[in-house]
């Protein structure tokens, strides 16, 4: 795995993507986002949250970073102990846990992000398919996304039982996620470079950050 180099204190190694809908009544408020982020912060290997809202839709999603992956399989279940137990507010749509296989810092490293794609390759990728998109992913595509001058962070989260890949592009501004595609358009593929394991995502949904938490930078 490749750490994020601004960011040794934190150890994420593994990542925890719910999408969930609120259940009408409950506390859908920056103060429950508040009280949620206070109770993960006393969670042994929490490393860092993501808050996310689509816009077109009521969905959320809830991004968490940690150590283990047992500390993030028991995560919900810690939460729900130290809030007092009772049913869960929201509706859970999905609930996967991801191996954190690239953690990069953007040029805009430190900013508070305010939009994200999360790109998916929805797989199973094979072996030689997964070999091949790593190395044109790290070769080309992280450094010259992370290069844009509104990329905050850069996560690659692999799926080993489904044989999947998301990517959670965090930036400061919409124009930023926009150049993206361009981009990787524009890129020419090597001689040694077989285009038939190199397929384009099957997805791409933009979110806003509603908030981040994210444990302090060391320098």
């Amino acid at each position: 795995m490749q750490r994020h180099p601004l960011r040794e204190d934190v150890n994420a190694v593994f990542a925890r993507f719910q999408t969930m809908r609120p259940l009408p009544g409950t506390d859908d408020s920056e103060t429950g986002r508040r009280e949620l982020s206070d109770i993960l912060r006393r969670h042994a290997g929490y490393s860092g949250a993501y808050y996310l809202v689509s816009g077109p839709s009521a969905l959320r999603a809830l991004v968490t970073l940690w150590s283990t992956e047992e500390d993030a399989r028991l995560a919900s279940e810690r939460t729900r102990a130290a809030s007092g137990g009772g049913p869960r507010p929201v509706t859970v749509e999905e609930d996967t846990i991801y191996e954190v296989v690239d953690d990069e810092a953007g040029a805009a490293d430190g900013a508070v992000p305010d939009v994200a794609d999360v790109v998916v390759f929805d797989g199973p990728l094979t072996d030689a398919a997964r070999t091949a998109t790593d190395r044109f992913h790290r070769g080309r595509i992280l450094p010259a996304v992370r290069a844009l001058p509104g990329t905050v962070r850069l996560l690659v989260l692999w799926d080993r039982l489904a044989r999947s890949t998301r990517v959670l592009h965090l930036a400061n501004d919409p124009a930023t996620l926009d150049a993206v595609p361009p981009t990787v358009h524009a890129m020419a593929l090597d001689d040694d470079e077989d285009p038939a394991l190199l397929s384009p995502p099957d997805r791409s949904d933009r979110w806003k950050v509603s908030a981040a938490d994210v444990p302090a930078v060391t320098s």
